[in-house]
């Protein structure tokens, strides 16, 4: 009996309960880089058609922290998400990214306001399109830059390696974190991604 208990106390540690159905105040965002992506709501306000929702990279967290945040406006709450970044982005793979790049071929992450387009099944599975909303990102499409699950983004990486792995430039998430944004962020959402 104990050894059971012990097997699934060491199962329960090694995969980590995901933080992405809690809530938080939006305080815990940077104000300056919520204060930045608020503005490029306003900026960008006859290409998002949500303005309720905004979600909110910050590149200058570490890859095993919660970095991605979706900011509900109404009810001033965020939930978090853990996110990876290009490995383009890192190339010493230390879990901090580096540079942006839109470049294609660079396998690195673009920075700036896009908008979350259609979802589809690919290669990962459920995804969704972003369009770059900049002269510096308007590439996010034809670089196919989307939103998705990957198994490099699962915790278990996390308790592995002290990081997520790198994509080649998505916003890839673990599948059940991917399941939770997509039932938070319709088409149409602001997607703000800085350092």
């Amino acid at each position: 009996m104990m050894k059971r208990f012990v097997a699934v106390l060491l199962l329960f540690c090694a995969y980590p309960v995901a933080e992405a159905d809690t809530e938080y105040p939006l305080e815990i965002v940077r104000s300056e880089l919520l204060a930045a992506a608020q503005s490029s709501l306003q900026i960008h306000a006859a290409n998002v058609s949500n303005h309720d929702e905004i979600v909110i990279v910050d590149y200058s967290l570490h890859s095993a922290k919660n970095r991605l945040f979706i900011a509900d406006l109404k009810a001033g709450t965020v939930t978090r998400f853990r996110v990876t970044h290009g490995r383009g982005s890192d190339t010493d793979h230390d879990g901090m990214l580096d540079r942006f790049s839109s470049v294609s071929g660079s396998y690195a992450s673009p920075q700036g306001a896009h908008v979350t387009a259609e979802q589809y099944v690919g290669k990962h599975g459920k995804s969704v399109r972003m369009d770059g909303l900049e002269p510096g990102n308007i590439s996010a499409r034809s670089r196919a830059i989307v939103i998705h699950a990957a198994a490099y983004a699962e915790p278990r990486m996390v308790n592995k390696y002290g990081k997520l792995g790198r994509s080649q430039g998505c916003l890839a998430l673990s599948k059940r974190d991917l399941d939770t944004l997509l039932k938070l962020v319709p088409p149409g959402t602001l997607v703000y991604i800085a350092k």
